[in-house]
């Protein structure tokens, strides 16, 4: 059974004709249902990010009219995070040292062959019913906690509850302990006695030092305002979910994320 709207929309950025046809080609081996969108050049890559709806970004590092990195930037500064990555013949020093770091999700090395391509993109688009994984969640009222959980439950998603920010922090003692209890923190932005879901967020990034791919953050806001919006997801959130929350919608961004921090994981152990 397939919703329509589960469907992953690829935007694939390479100079080469072929190149964008074998890879469209995997993807669609890999997952029937994608929509594929390629293109030649960084400028048409920005264009497709503004007019359409992009899950993942597959790119060259170079293209005829710019540095793929460059879409990577774009990409950071307009989209919630959108995961993005290289497929370089050269993974070069620049993109091991410095590039990963910031702007891309993830590379991979043309040497590996088209065999590896598609190892790497099945891990990607595994469907979402093959996705389990252990989420934190933060919410202070016993009713929405008593439902989000049975919604989440249903859907392969195992759940920890907590009504605070403290006592959160007690379940993610350190790095090692949060990498190893949960794949995701779901928090609602605003709780009891002033507390907010910075608190927790700035502890993950800064003090635990677990990065978006580590530990993505889903953050559930009634605030309509995009520049709050805006500042929350540059303070390190992944995504945003709107209140009242739509739990198609919920269940989705979730499993997203989650895909990614296990596939990371999973690269990092290998």
């Amino acid at each position: 059974m397939h919703n329509m709207t589960d469907t992953a929309k690829v935007l694939i950025a390479d100079g080469s004709k072929l190149a964008r046809s074998m890879t469209e080609r995997l993807v669609k081996k890999i997952q029937p249902y994608t929509e594929v969108i390629a293109v030649d050049s960084v400028a048409k890559a920005i264009e497709k990010l503004q007019n359409n709806r992009i899950d993942i970004i597959l790119s060259a590092l170079r293209l005829p009219d710019d540095d793929g990195t460059k879409i990577c930037e774009y990409a950071r500064e307009n989209h919630h995070y959108l995961p993005v990555i290289i497929i370089s013949g050269s993974v070069d020093a620049r993109l091991k040292d410095r590039m990963l770091s910031s702007d891309v999700t993830d590379y991979i090395d043309k040497a590996a062959g088209q065999k590896g391509l598609e190892i790497f993109l099945s891990g990607l688009l595994r469907p979402d019913d093959e996705i389990n994984g252990k989420i934190l969640y933060i919410e202070d009222s016993m009713v929405v906690a008593h439902a989000t959980k049975k919604l989440l439950q249903n859907h392969n998603l195992e759940i920890t509850h907590k009504l605070s920010v403290t006592d959160a922090k007690e379940v993610m003692p350190d790095r090692e302990t949060s990498y190893n209890d949960f794949d995701l923190v779901l928090t609602d932005y605003y709780l009891k006695n002033n507390e907010t879901a910075r608190g927790i967020l700035s502890y993950a990034r800064d003090e635990l030092h677990l990065n978006k791919l580590e530990m993505p953050f889903v953050i559930m806001t009634g605030d309509e305002n995009t520049e709050n919006q805006k500042q929350i997801l540059n303070e390190g959130a992944n995504d945003l979910v709107g209140k009242p929350v739509n739990q198609e919608a919920l269940v989705k961004k979730l499993k997203f994320q989650i895909r990614f921090t296990q596939f990371h994981r999973q690269k990092d152990t290998s």
